[in-house]
């Protein structure tokens, strides 16, 4: 019974998931949810008690379940190189999956600073993050492998390259004609793309040993 309880919490979840950010309907209903999962609305009532508190459960596992991996990323000992290909990868791949999610969380950062708290670590996981980076990001200056620059910079240059061209899907796709399928290939190119404006002389494919 605990076992068919948790199947139907999560297909309700996964469901909502997929309506909001996928479909992009943020405004999707609990009935609209209900026949999207299948189930009868009185559950997710059952469950979640309102459409709202629906939206901000799949909202903070999401946004904890991204936390997490970047931050078994960029605490890893694999070299800077690896770390923002691998970043990159799961960023691309998770806004591909989930192509409204990006937007909803500038839009929603730019009127409640609270959003920005679960998407970052504690201040001293923080920290320890920045320095270790920072020292990888200096080795790597100092091998010329990237040109002299902040981490500030360095970081932004990277988030600010990958998260643009979800912002401004639709002014890209009427730009350069794209098609949906035309538009998810020029995502999957911008890993190299970015990589490529990162570093320099750089081979292209992670060392995954």
């Amino acid at each position: 019974m605990a076992e068919k309880t948790q199947q139907t919490e999560d297909l309700i979840k996964e469901t909502a998931m997929r309506l909001f950010f996928q479909k992009g309907h943020i405004h999707a209903t609990t009935q609209e949810i209900a026949d999207e999962a299948g189930v009868n609305r009185a559950l997710i009532h059952y469950y979640f008690r309102s459409r709202d508190l629906l939206f901000e459960k799949v909202l903070h596992e999401t946004l904890g379940a991204m936390r997490q991996k970047i931050d078994d990323i960029f605490s890893s000992n694999e070299t800077l190189f690896n770390k923002i290909s691998r970043f990159i990868d799961i960023f691309i791949d998770q806004n591909i999956d989930y192509p409204y999610l990006e937007t909803f969380l500038v839009t929603e950062m730019a009127k409640n600073s609270e959003t920005i708290k679960q998407m970052r670590p504690s201040d001293e996981r923080r920290d320890d993050l920045k320095k270790k980076v920072e020292q990888q990001l200096r080795d790597e200056i100092a091998a010329g492998t990237i040109e002299p620059i902040a981490i500030e910079h360095f970081m932004i240059n990277l988030m600010s390259l990958c998260n643009y061209p979800l912002i401004a899907k639709p002014m890209v796709q009427d730009f350069f004609h794209f098609d949906e399928a035309a538009y998810k290939k020029f995502l999957l190119e911008r890993r190299n793309v970015v990589l490529q404006t990162l570093f320099k002389q750089k081979n292209l494919t992670p060392d995954l040993k």
